[in-house]
C-alpha cells in the first residue's frame, strides 16, 4: 500500500512529523478498503484512503467523498462493516449516550444516516467502547450497558432503509415528514442478540466467520 497522501505533504518537516497509518479496512463488494490518517500524537489528520482492486493487483485513490464523509474515529480507528452488499459505519454523535448509523451509496459518493439514536453508552476510560459486526445477513452493535455487561445489539436495517428510501422516492413527502417517520421507526430496529457479565473486559474486535 502506498500511502500516496503521504508522500504529497508540502514540507520536509510534516513528513517527518505526521505518520501515515491505516486507521480502519473494509472489504466492499470485492474490493478492500483502507481510510488513512496522518498521525502525530495526540492528533490525527484524515486523507481519504486507498482502495485495492485485486482484479488489476494494485492500489487506487478511495473516492473523495467515501474518504472524507467516513465517519469519525474511535481510538485512532473507523468502525465500519459490509452487511448484504452495503457498507455500514457508525458515527458516534457528540453527545454521552448516542450514535448514529451511516450507509454508503456508492451512486453519489455520500455517507447517508439511516439509524440514528443508536443505544450505546460513552465510557470515557476505554478506548473501544462498541464494536461492529455482520452475522446472519444483519446489522450488530456490541457495546457495553450501564451494568459493564456486554450486550449485542441486533438491527435489521435492510428494512428500516428501504422504508426510508421509499418515503424520499414519494414526490409528496417532505423531508420533516421523512425524518419523523424515519425516528419513529428506529425504536423498533434494536433490539439485544446477546449479552453476557463483561467486567472490566475490553471490547477489542470482533469477526463473523463462515465454517
Amino acid at each position: 500500500m502506498p500511502f500516496a497522501k503521504a508522500q504529497v505533504l508540502p514540507t520536509a518537516f510534516l513528513a517527518d512529523l505526521l505518520k501515515p497509518i491505516a486507521t480502519g479496512m473494509t472489504s466492499y463488494r470485492g474490493r478492500l478498503y483502507v481510510p488513512q490518517s496522518l498521525y502525530c500524537w495526540p492528533f490525527f489528520v484524515d486523507v481519504g484512503g486507498e482502495v485495492y482492486d485485486p482484479d488489476i493487483n494494485s492500489w487506487l485513490e478511495m473516492p473523495v467523498g467515501m474518504g472524507n464523509g467516513w465517519p469519525a474515529r474511535q481510538a485512532g480507528t473507523k468502525l465500519s462493516v459490509t452487511v448484504n452488499n452495503d457498507l455500514y459505519a457508525l458515527d458516534p454523535s457528540s453527545s454521552l449516550n448516542s450514535a448514529k448509523i451511516k450507509v454508503y451509496d456508492e451512486e453519489g459518493d455520500t455517507w447517508k444516516v439511516v439509524a440514528g439514536d443508536v443505544p450505546i453508552h460513552d465510557f470515557a476510560d476505554s478506548e473501544s467502547p462498541y464494536l461492529l459486526a455482520s452475522l446472519l445477513g444483519k446489522l450488530h452493535v456490541i457495546t457495553k450497558d450501564d451494568n459493564h455487561n456486554i450486550a449485542v445489539l441486533q438491527a435489521d436495517m435492510q428494512n428500516d432503509l428501504a422504508s426510508s428510501q421509499s418515503l424520499s422516492s414519494s414526490p409528496d413527502s417532505s423531508f420533516s415528514e421523512l425524518a419523523e417517520s424515519s425516528a419513529e421507526s428506529e425504536t423498533d430496529i434494536w433490539r439485544v442478540f446477546a449479552s453476557r457479565s463483561g467486567r472490566s473486559a475490553e471490547l477489542v474486535s470482533c469477526q463473523s466467520l463462515k465454517v
